[in-house]
């Protein structure tokens, strides 16, 4: 039984980040839309308010299909979809190269803190998955 616990312990770690950060980025995602004039004051590229809502539903199709993916033991278009997934919180990072942490309030920078953790730990998850698992043969 033990044996078994330790082999799902990558599952089980996938899920916890996975959700972890699609409940954060629900947070982080709606707290751009709505407040997008403030953090888009002086922005004028291309990132609009439909880019931010198209942004995080494209992101969040490819975690799910990476995980999917992962279920199905497909391990390299699980790396895959993981780490594109891991973008919608690592890009989390250009709201301090627009403008420095004292311009945004606690709860901005708490969920932009958050949801670039998350997409570390994910992007790191998946390079694990590749170096672990991308010569293991799929099952079925």
């Amino acid at each position: 039984m033990a044996r078994r616990d330790v082999a799902d312990r990558p599952t089980r770690t996938l899920q916890v980040l996975l959700v972890s950060a699609f409940l954060v980025s629900i947070v982080h995602y709606v707290d751009n839309t709505v407040r997008y004039d403030e953090y888009a004051k002086d922005a004028g590229g291309p990132v609009t308010r439909p880019v931010v809502v198209i942004g995080w539903f494209v992101f969040t199709a490819f975690g799910i299909w990476g995980y999917l993916q992962y279920r199905q033991q497909h391990w390299r278009n699980a790396a895959l979809g993981i780490a594109v997934y891991s973008a919608s919180g690592l890009i989390g990072l250009a709201h301090y190269t627009a403008a420095p942490p004292g311009d945004f309030d606690a709860f901005q920078n708490v969920f932009i803190i958050l949801d670039v953790a998350l997409g570390l730990a994910l992007m790191l998850f998946a390079f694990w998955l590749v170096l672990t698992r991308h010569s293991a043969p799929a099952a079925g």
